[in-house]
């Protein structure tokens, strides 16, 4: 997978940020962007899945280390061994390709065999934000083959699971059945399956997250 740092060297707290499919920086640039003002947090973030080795970094220097997960990406970071402060899904499970925990497999199949670049739009607006057009579908195709590759353990918690009331891609009655078990606290947003937008920094989310 890719990586980028999108503060460093400005506080002992950690964000880690695990992306959806298809998407880049831009699903949080609001976020980042707030972040450069108030410098709260320094922010990690991770996005194209083809690949789905973590690199190696050195997390010596943080007292506290946050991830925070939506879609696709909460699947993704389960692999992490590292002492998370809080963990924060939005979104998505950690079983994603499930019919009763996730994205029905004959659902996720048609989508790898079916997306082009008309289909792009489409799930953009699904979604309620644009996927990363400067990618070709080819290659965001591979990039859902690479994901239902991969054999992660299902069974990871976390601290909150934010839930998307009207996501259409992963939805909400799968959503809930995963986490009822693997959260100790859910919370419903009035939100597509994007939900940043409902947040103005990382901070409002870890106080949502903890209140």
């Amino acid at each position: 997978m890719q990586y980028e740092w999108l503060a460093k060297g400005q506080s002992t707290h950690l964000i880690l940020f695990f992306n959806g499919w298809g998407m880049t920086k831009d699903s949080i640039a609001h976020l980042t962007a707030e972040n450069a003002q108030s410098k709260n947090f320094d922010c990690l973030h991770f996005y194209n899945y083809q690949e789905k080795t973590l690199p190696e970094i050195d997390f010596s220097a943080y007292e506290k280390i946050t991830l925070i997960a939506w879609s696709m990406g909460v699947y993704m970071s389960s692999q992490l061994e590292l002492p998370l402060t809080r963990k924060i899904a939005f979104c998505g499970t950690g079983s994603p390709i499930d019919e009763k925990n996730g994205i029905h497999p004959k659902v996720y199949q048609l989508t790898i065999q079916s997306f082009s670049e008309k289909t792009l739009p489409l799930f953009s607006k699904k979604i309620g934000f644009h996927m990363d057009n400067t990618r070709p579908a080819k290659e965001l195709q591979q990039e859902l083959i690479a994901i239902q590759c991969c054999n992660f353990p299902k069974k990871k918690s976390f601290d909150c699971a934010f839930i998307a009331d009207k996501d259409k891609i992963f939805p909400r009655e799968t959503q809930e059945n995963y986490w009822n078990t693997h959260a100790k606290k859910i919370i419903h947003l009035a939100s597509k399956h994007y939900p940043f937008h409902l947040f103005s920094s990382w901070k409002e989310i870890l106080n949502q997250a903890e209140n």
